[in-house]
């Protein structure tokens, strides 16, 4: 009886046995599609040829006309192709390995599908999922996009990947310094004069102010001179686009061409006038790894995932046979 059957089904869908297996046979399947094909070795027979019609291709052309409003180039047209039949290839191995498998965005998706065309309110969401996949509702657009990219994901991690050593990350940041390079900064401090506040005694004032400031470094005193400025008197560690984006640019220019331990001439910015103390310039460098850590095994998982997929897909590419319709 169908109800039988749907039982026994359930109940070895839920066996931890039947998950082991599937998840063995996916970590298996895995390093068979990320390592290098071995010289001489045979391709995995099965595969039908993908082909894509020239309906297809009339149709990718229409779509990217619809919407950019032009036609694809010749290059923009190659890719398109090649896109298509990436994912057709894609789709095809994540329906041969399973991925689908109990995945819950897939399974709510074919629920619901099945709900739509069954008349009897009484079946459960583990019937309906049962009857979804034996009346082929998993041939649909939205699942074929979740397990294409399922597979995307699938293939970015080879369980042989070594762990990523604290050597490997400082010679990844030697070799993409432009990426973690801390850019020149300078520690400054400043007396502000606003010109809305003080109108046409903001020369005199700012005179005054360098004769009573004699040259000494800054004192608590500066505050008493200086008018409120959002941002403190004391700036630190703050960089040429810091210095750019709140002061600008002849600001920033000057004040980094300073040397330390002097007052400066009257600076002007959009707030007013400024006379400045600059107390250290830091070169550009490159940060203590624990600074950046995070970012740099980031970035190397990112890239390392980036050449698993590539490898992966290079690998799938060659087991099978491809015909465009209609190509020259």
């Amino acid at each position: 009886m169908a109800w039988q059957r749907r039982h026994l089904l359930r109940r070895a869908l839920c066996n931890p046995v039947v998950h082991f297996t599937v998840i063995g046979t996916l970590l298996f399947a895995l390093r068979g599609l990320t390592r290098p094909p071995v010289e001489g070795a045979p391709s995995r027979a099965g595969r039908a040829a993908v082909v894509l019609s020239a309906e297809r291709v009339r149709l990718l052309r229409l779509d990217f006309e619809q919407r950019w409003g032009t036609l694809p180039t010749r290059a923009q047209q190659r890719a398109m192709v090649e896109r298509s039949i990436e994912e057709e290839i894609l789709y095809r191995e994540a329906r041969a390995l399973a991925l689908g498998f109990r995945d819950a965005s897939v399974r709510r998706r074919l629920v619901e599908k099945a709900r739509a065309v069954t008349r009897r309110p009484v079946y459960t969401p583990e019937e309906l999922y049962e009857d979804a996949l034996a009346l082929g509702l998993d041939d649909d657009l939205v699942i074929r996009r979740l397990l294409v990219e399922k597979m995307r994901l699938f293939l970015q991690h080879d369980p042989g990947d070594a762990p990523i050593s604290e050597s490997a990350m400082v010679e990844y940041m030697q070799r993409n310094r432009e990426r973690f390079l801390q850019p020149e900064t300078v520690t400054l401090t400043h007396v502000f004069f606003s010109e809305n506040k003080r109108h046409e005694h903001l020369a005199a004032d700012v005179a005054a102010a360098s004769t009573a400031l004699g040259g000494q470094p800054p004192s608590p005193a500066v505050v008493d001179l200086s008018d409120p400025f959002p941002l403190g008197n004391r700036l630190r560690a703050y960089s040429r686009r810091q210095l750019v984006a709140r002061f600008g640019k002849p600001f920033a220019d000057q004040v980094l061409a300073m040397q330390p331990g002097r007052w400066s001439a009257p600076l002007v910015s959009p707030y007013g006038l400024h006379l400045v103390w600059v107390h250290e310039h830091a070169p550009e460098r490159l940060p203590p790894l624990d600074a950046v850590r995070e970012a740099v095994e980031l970035a190397m998982r990112q890239e390392r995932a980036a050449r698993n997929l590539q490898s992966g897909l290079a690998r799938l590419r060659n087991l099978y046979e491809v015909h465009v319709e209609g190509s020259s």
